[in-house]
This record gives C-alpha cells, structure tokens and sequence, in this order.
C-alpha cells in the first residue's frame, strides 16, 4: 500500500487536531526569533498560523470547500476542553472564513536553521488567545485526541481519507513524572488510521533555553535521552518517507539518516507550515 497519497476532497477530507499545552509553566519566557514573549503567546501563535493555513487552503477554485475537518483543544488543571468552537468534535475549516479575529502585523528578525538572517514580515490572526495555568494534563489530552482521532476514522465517510495529523504544542515540562501510560496512549493514538495511513502524531517543543539549539524533525538518534525532548521524540511518529527532504532543506544538510521522527524543537512557526503543505494535495480541478 502507498501511504500518505491521498489527495484531499471534499469527499476525503483531512482531519488537523490542535492541541495546546496552557500549563502554568507555558508563562515561561521564549525567545521567538528577536522578541522575547511567554512560551503561551508562541504556542497561541504557531496554532494561529496554522488554522489560518487551513482556512485559505480550503478555499480553491473561488469557492470554500470542505477540505479539512478541525479540532483545536486546550489543556490544563487535568482538563481538556476547546478553544476554536464549543465542542471538541472536529468540524470543517471552511465556516470559519467570514469570522476571522484581529489581525496582528509586525516585522521580525528571522534566524534560518542554517543560520542565516532574514527580515520576515510577519501577520497572523490570532485564533488562539495566550492562557498559561495550573497543571500539564498530557495523559488526558492524549485520551482525549485519540477518542477525536478514532472516533473520526471509524466514520465511514472517512476511511478512504488522507489519515489524520495530530500537532501537540507545548514545553514538555510536568509536574507529574513520564509514566509507560505515556507511552502506551501515544502509541495508541500513533496506531489510528484510515486505508491510506496511520495517524502522524507531530510534537513542537517550545523550551526555555537558548534559541541556537533546534531539532526539525531529527533522527531519533540526535535526540539525547537527557534531551528536554527525550520523552516527546518517543511520542512522536515516524516522519513518512516523503516528507525526509524537509529534513535535508531545514538543517542544511543531512546530519543524520532516516528514519526521522515528526518532533520540532524550538522551531518557529515558519518552518512548521512547509509540512504541512507537503502533506495536502489539493485536486487540480473543480469538483
């Protein structure tokens, strides 16, 4: 079988599940390319781009399609709940073209990952408001999205689908201890999937340390077990096989060898989108 080759319709939409760390320590700082803001206004601002991605994607041939379903979630306090819309049940990016929020405009200074400096103008509407309280509820956001992801895939409208992707955004950090229920519910979650694939459970991992030290989509071996993001780089899935370029292109060059794992540390937002846009394939003509 050919995985991942599905092209997206609105009869073989793709589901995009957001879920958001807003954790009391995401009030941490973070330096975002030449500003320093809290690791819950990057969080808000890397979901925001990305559901805005989606939105415009769904607009094609002067029309807005059903071409993604959409879910974003919120968790702390062991709570998960929605931030988008009133439930956690995914719905399509297409209604929300005529509702956008504010639109917030500056210039900044752009650190590529082969170290080179750009002036990027940026703008994003800001889907997601910043919020930072209480506890990391990691266990209950992965019951949670898997229950949104396998309830999804068992549709049946939805079995012939390009299979979801699932981008968890958050520190990493807990006040509880890593348990194997880690591990066993993000393999539950990496093991959902429709006929065309299993389910691409991505990590972006926003620390507090310096910005020089990023992983974009690393070897699972460039990853030290005392790494900030040991634990998120075992959640992670598999990078597939046609998104390896990414690797090569963000890192300059190959320093490691595949297989890589879908795991970004202290990547700006910039860098996550291009996945993303691998991944869908729009169809050429109007249907």
């Amino acid at each position: 079988m050919k995985y991942y080759s599905q092209v997206i319709s609105p009869t073989t939409p793709l589901l995009v599940v957001i879920a958001i760390d807003q954790s009391g320590s995401m009030n941490a700082p973070f330096t975002h390319c030449s500003m320093i803001l809290s690791k819950s206004e990057v969080a808000s601002m890397v979901a925001s781009s990305i559901i805005e991605e989606l939105i415009s994607r769904s607009y094609h041939a002067d029309k807005s399609r059903h071409y993604f379903d959409l879910s974003v979630v919120g968790y702390s306090r062991y709570e998960v709940y929605p931030l988008l819309c009133d439930s956690c049940h995914p719905v399509s990016a297409a209604i929300y073209e005529n509702s956008r929020p504010k639109l917030i405009r500056r210039v900044i200074e752009y650190i590529t990952p082969d170290n080179h400096l750009r002036l990027v103008p940026e703008a994003y509407y800001e889907w997601i408001k910043p919020q930072a309280a209480g506890t990391t509820s990691m266990l209950e956001m992965l019951d949670c999205v898997g229950d949104i992801v396998s309830d999804w895939c068992e549709s049946r409208q939805n079995h012939k689908s390009f299979p979801p992707i699932v981008i968890n955004i958050t520190d990493g950090l807990d006040e509880l201890e890593y348990t194997s229920l880690h591990t066993q519910k993000s393999n539950r979650l990496k093991e959902i999937g429709t006929d065309n694939g299993k389910t691409i459970f991505i990590n972006v991992c926003i620390d507090s340390c310096p910005r020089e030290e990023r992983l974009y989509f690393p070897s699972e071996k460039d990853v030290p077990p005392s790494h900030a993001a040991a634990i998120l780089a075992r959640m992670s899935s598999p990078l597939p096989e046609q998104f390896n370029s990414l690797h090569k292109r963000y890192n300059g060059k190959v320093i490691s060898q595949p297989p890589y794992i879908s795991l970004c540390y202290n990547e700006a937002v910039l860098d996550i989108i291009p996945m993303l846009n691998m991944a869908v394939k729009l169809p050429d003509e109007n249907k």
